[in-house]
This record gives C-alpha cells, sequence and structure tokens, in this order.
C-alpha cells in the first residue's frame, strides 16, 4: 500500500504548468515530498508555488536536492551575493541593493535577449536542467515583470510528420552572441557568432523524466547544421512562432514577494516579458538558482566533460566608435 500524498498539484494550463499546495518550506523536507515534487516536475514542466516565502540558503538547499547547481558568471558586475555564487542575481538592483539607473546602452540592450524564448543555458556545452526563481520584492502590479513559459514537449507533439522528419536528428548550432543580437540589433554587428562562442544540440531530445519529445529550438539557436544561416532562421523563426501559440503559453503573473517557480529547461521555455514600465523606477529583487542537468543528454553533440563558460567580444556597441 503506497504512503499518503503530502502535495496537491492544481493544474493552471489545459497542457502543463500547476501549482503546487502544501509544501512547507519552513520545515525540513523529507525525501518523500522531494519524490513528490519530481513527479510532478516531469509531468507539468512548470510548477508555482505560492507564498513560498523561501530564504538565500533554504532556496540554495533545497534546488540542490534536484541536482548539482550552476553558478552565477560574474559578467560586468560581482551581484549581491558572491558567498552564495549558486545564487543568480536577476534583479534590476546594484550591488548595494539601489536601482539601476543606469545610462550604459549596452547593459539595457543585453538584457532584452531575456525576453526571448529561450531555455537556460543552452548555449554552453553542459545544458542546465531546473531553474527556480523567486521573488524578494515586486513592482506595483501593472507595472509589467511577468514570467511566460511555453509547452515545448506539446508543441513537438503537434508538429506535423514532415517537420518531424526534418528535425530527426538535426543539430543546433546555439549562440548567447546570435540571442543578444536578435533582441537588440544594435549589439554586436558585424560579429560572426562562429568566431566565438558555439554549442551544439539537436532540436529533438527525449525528455527524461517523462519520455516524451522535446522541442529544444530556442533564441539561441543560430544555425541547424546542413542549413544555410538563413534558411536555418526562417525554419527556426516558423518553429518558435508554432510552439509559442497561445494555446502553448502560460503566463505567471507574481502575486505577491514570496512567490517561487521551478521550472524544467529539458521541458519548456520561458521568457521575461517587457520590462520598461518598471525598470528604472521600482525594484524587482529576483534571484534563481539552476541546476546542472545530469542526464544522457546533458552535454548534448559536445564533448561530455569538455566545459567551458561562455565568451563574448568586450564592447558589444564598438561599431559604433
Amino acid at each position: 500500500m503506497s504512503a499518503p500524498k503530502t502535495l496537491q498539484f492544481k493544474p493552471l494550463h489545459p497542457t502543463f504548468a500547476a501549482e503546487v499546495e502544501g509544501l512547507d518550506f519552513s520545515k525540513p523536507i523529507p525525501d518523500s515530498v522531494i519524490a513528490e515534487v519530481q513527479e510532478g516536475i516531469d509531468r507539468y514542466g512548470v510548477l508555482v508555488f505560492r507564498q513560498a516565502n523561501m530564504d538565500n540558503d533554504t532556496h540554495v538547499s533545497f534546488t540542490r536536492r534536484f541536482g548539482e547547481l550552476d553558478s552565477m558568471p560574474f559578467i560586468r558586475r560581482r551581484g549581491r551575493f558572491p558567498d552564495q555564487p549558486h545564487l543568480f542575481d536577476v534583479s534590476n538592483l546594484d550591488d548595494s541593493g539601489e536601482i539601476v539607473k543606469t545610462s550604459d546602452r549596452a547593459i539595457t540592450l543585453l538584457k532584452k535577449g531575456n525576453e526571448l524564448w529561450h531555455a537556460d543555458m543552452q548555449y554552453h556545452p553542459r545544458r542546465d536542467k531546473y531553474s527556480m526563481l523567486r521573488a524578494v520584492e515586486l513592482p506595483p502590479k501593472g507595472s509589467g515583470g511577468e514570467t511566460e513559459f511555453a509547452d515545448s514537449r506539446t508543441a513537438y507533439d503537434d508538429l506535423s510528420e514532415d517537420w518531424k522528419d526534418r528535425l530527426e536528428n538535426v543539430v543546433c548550432d546555439c549562440s548567447l552572441l546570435h540571442n543578444r543580437r536578435s533582441a537588440a540589433p544594435d549589439l554586436y554587428r558585424d560579429v560572426d557568432p562562429y568566431d566565438w562562442s558555439i554549442s551544439h544540440f539537436k532540436a529533438v531530445y527525449p525528455h527524461e523524466g517523462s519520455g516524451r519529445k522535446n522541442l529544444y529550438v530556442t533564441s539561441y539557436t543560430y544555425r541547424f547544421q546542413g542549413y544555410s544561416v538563413e534558411e536555418s532562421q526562417r525554419m527556426i523563426r516558423e518553429l518558435i512562432e508554432h510552439g509559442s501559440q497561445p494555446k502553448y503559453v502560460y503566463r505567471l503573473t507574481w502575486e505577491q514577494p514570496g512567490d517561487a517557480v521551478m521550472w524544467d529547461n529539458t521541458a519548456v521555455w520561458h521568457r521575461a516579458l517587457d520590462a520598461s514600465e518598471y525598470i528604472f523606477k521600482y525594484p524587482r529583487d529576483m534571484r534563481r538558482t539552476n541546476t546542472f542537468d545530469n542526464g544522457p543528454y546533458a552535454w548534448g553533440e559536445n564533448e561530455v566533460g569538455k566545459d567551458w563558460k561562455v565568451q563574448l567580444p568586450k564592447d558589444p556597441l564598438v561599431h559604433e566608435g
């Protein structure tokens, strides 16, 4: 006889995403409850925890239960949590906790890449599996800051057989530079992404937790091997437009500080919505943890064990002089 379940999963969308009830982050969480969360994330791809009210240590330790933790790269700034390298500072605050009111055009443009559909760290040789994002401080309601998710497993299911045949075993060349330039064409003008960091992942992989196939084509995908850049980009746009139709998308509205969301980057895409309404006016203190993928497709088509961090030109606007 199986033990009674502790958690309840309330579906938020017809095909994926659920709100989790019954988990108290202020108390030790037994392995049996972690197993229920694992079952839920495998099924739904996105789990929302309202009023989880975690502190930094709890956030990090909970995520660690699901795999080896990735670390925050120190790019352009050290971050507010230098002693907690596994905590990604994705706020609009500077290292002193004040709202960033920068006039640095490059920094402003670089952040726009997060508004395109993506899967975390697809541009590294070892991809990330789970992400967990929590709200510590939020802008007033109605001023933006929502997060959207797309059900890339169901999007794959609904592809035509012709598309499925074309994508079988196709390898994607993935580039952070391409994503940033796609979102803000003034960045990296005339720079060839192949002169910088490129990772390689197939367009489709089986999802380890469910056995379903997942469409792993996002804004980081620059080219399909065997196709020209131009033909690849046409195909990629068509696939992302298909996978981001409203019937595949769930929009998460952050209701109050303390809310958290966990998602599986090998089962869904996500993006931040336009931040222009709040970014220089109201604090939005968001913190994220990520785990590396430790499954059979973790390294994609990259050399297993040969890890590296993405490299980009130091000045993304050098062409402007």
